[in-house]
């Protein structure tokens, strides 16, 4: 699950201005001039929201007043305040969410005239807010309260009996990204929750442009009032938060977790640092500020969901490949092993000489360097992938022995086809025995490197190999490569000092014969133990 905000991910985080209006919805002077003396004059990080009502227009605010006091942002109060000696007064500016304005209010004021806010007038005056939040627009209120020049301190309880002035209005455009990334997110089995300090009416708007239809929207209070229980279904069940707290934002992903999902949560501001911190993975990107970036795991150069969405399909493609050598090391390994310790329990001599098992061993693991690069198959990046020991040691169990029985098949070729066993023949001399040893290891490593190298398609993939899934191009040059070279060495200069010896021409056709074998019935018992086992 992809837990992220709404500003700059679903929306263009291009937040502008658009309208200033009284609480009949007529252009305001005075609501756009005291909202630009709140934001001009308070000393906090400003946010988008800040510097757009700063950049829409220079009202030349600090040649008029000075700032008296401030009461900063709080995610309880959801509003902020700054007092600035105004006029020959001291006028309390607060701005914040319209419902948390209106707790505050008990007038309103239309032209130059100050009326009582009645319950009444209250609900209808919200119509107006509503219509804006439908439109997609982001609306804050905008309320005032004189005091006189003899204060010099204020604090949260004179936010209270203000005048009610007015609406700022902003749009903050969708992304045209946005409803890609989240089609592409879905298909791959990640599923977005939006968590927002903002609005309902607003996010729905968003949501419903980039093609996320929420089923449910709930809120930070409604999230609040629920229990243990509720709150793990309804967080579960619910794809968009809002008006939530950073505790809030926090305790939804902690939920989450503690409910069995993978955790990521992508958010750049300082009420994101709590989720980041509680994520499986903390998302932030280059401009978001400090905590963000210091409480992240991942700090993004691009704020983007389509940047995320690759990087889960190329994580996807790594974890994938990492799997695929595992495989392929233990169940080698582990054929191996059966194949030299029989093979020195019934040989007069040693299957293969020391140096011929580094040279082996440093070949095959070339070999295994295009597995980064290797092409995966489309139908295993569709879900989220999960690591399963049991699988591995299962497969390796499988697979394994496959590889000694060609072992085997080869010493017995060997053995008794070339009349290797003559070096038992008392009548054998020590020059002779030689040879006789150096065929029999040749003729292994040759077989071990080619159908070890050759069993690396084999395993790559859960499709038939070369027909329904082809390698990527360096993986493919590699192992044949590696394979040319097994080939080679026995007529190559190297030979006589890695104690080879050339191969009489019949042995290709029985190798080509048991390559044949060998990929066959691997593909079998490799398609049998994945309808079988899964392996996950």
């Amino acid at each position: 699950m992809l837990c992220t905000d709404k500003t700059g991910t679903l929306t263009q985080d291009r937040v502008i201005l658009e309208r200033h209006v009284d609480i009949t919805g007529h252009i305001s002077g005075d609501v756009l001039n005291y909202a630009y003396l709140n934001s001009y004059y308070q000393t906090g990080l400003r946010n988008l929201l800040d510097r757009a009502v700063v950049d829409h227009s220079d009202l030349d605010a600090e040649q008029h007043c000075t700032l008296v006091d401030e009461l900063p942002f709080d995610f309880q109060r959801r509003r902020m305040s700054v007092v600035v000696d105004y006029e020959g007064d001291h006028v309390l500016i607060c701005k914040g969410a319209v419902e948390e304005i209106y707790t505050c209010c008990n007038h309103y004021q239309l032209g130059d005239e100050v009326y009582p806010l009645i319950d009444m007038i209250r609900e209808d005056l919200f119509e107006e807010v509503e219509r804006l939040n439908k439109d997609g627009y982001r609306v804050l209120g905008i309320a005032y309260r004189e005091f006189p020049r003899t204060r010099s301190t204020y604090t949260v309880a004179d936010e209270s009996q203000l005048i009610l002035l007015g609406y700022i209005a902003f749009v903050d455009p969708p992304k045209e990204s946005a409803g890609q990334a989240i089609e592409l997110l879905r298909q791959a089995g990640v599923q977005v929750k939006v968590v927002t300090g903002d609005n309902g009416l607003v996010t729905r708007k968003v949501c419903r442009d980039v093609g996320l239809e929420p089923n449910r929207i709930i809120t930070g209070a409604e999230l609040a009032a629920l229990s243990p229980a509720e709150l793990t279904r309804s967080v579960l069940d619910v794809d968009v938060f809002v008006k939530v707290t950073p505790a809030q934002k926090e305790q939804i992903v902690r939920t989450l977790r503690g409910a069995g999902r993978v955790v990521g949560f992508m958010g750049d501001g300082v009420n994101d640092a709590p989720a980041l911190k509680a994520a499986d993975v903390g998302i932030s990107v280059d401009s978001a500020v400090d905590i963000a970036k210091e409480a992240a795991d991942i700090v993004l150069l691009e704020k983007s969901l389509l940047v995320l969405e690759e990087g889960i399909v190329e994580g996807r493609k790594v974890f994938a490949n990492i799997i695929k050598y595992i495989r392929m090391g233990a169940s080698s390994n582990f054929g191996n092993m059966f194949s030299v310790v029989g093979a020195s329990y019934i040989l007069p001599f040693l299957p293969m000489l020391p140096v011929q098992v580094l040279t082996n061993n440093l070949l095959y693991d070339f070999s295994q360097t295009g597995i980064p690069t290797d092409n995966v198959d489309e139908e295993l990046i569709l879900k989220p992938l999960k690591w399963n020991i049991s699988s591995v040691k299962l497969f390796m169990v499988f697979i394994g022995p496959v590889s000694s029985i060609f072992d085997y098949a080869t010493f017995a070729l060997m053995w008794f086809f070339f009349h290797c066993s003559a070096f038992i023949d008392p009548a054998t001399g020590a020059q002779q025995k030689e040879a006789l040893a150096s065929l029999f290891q040749t003729g292994w490593f040759v077989e071990s490197l080619l159908t070890q190298t050759l069993i690396v398609h084999i395993i790559r993939t859960r499709k038939v190999p070369f027909f329904q899934s082809r390698a990527s191009l360096h993986l493919t040059l590699t192992t044949l490569t590696i394979m040319a070279i097994g080939a080679w060495l026995p007529y190559s200069p190297f030979a006589e000092g890695l104690g080879m010896v050339p191969l009489p021409p019949i042995y290709w056709a029985w190798i080509a014969a048991f390559l044949g074998s060998y990929s066959v019935l691997t593909h079998f018992i490799k398609t049998w133990f994945f309808k079988r086992y899964g392996g996950e």
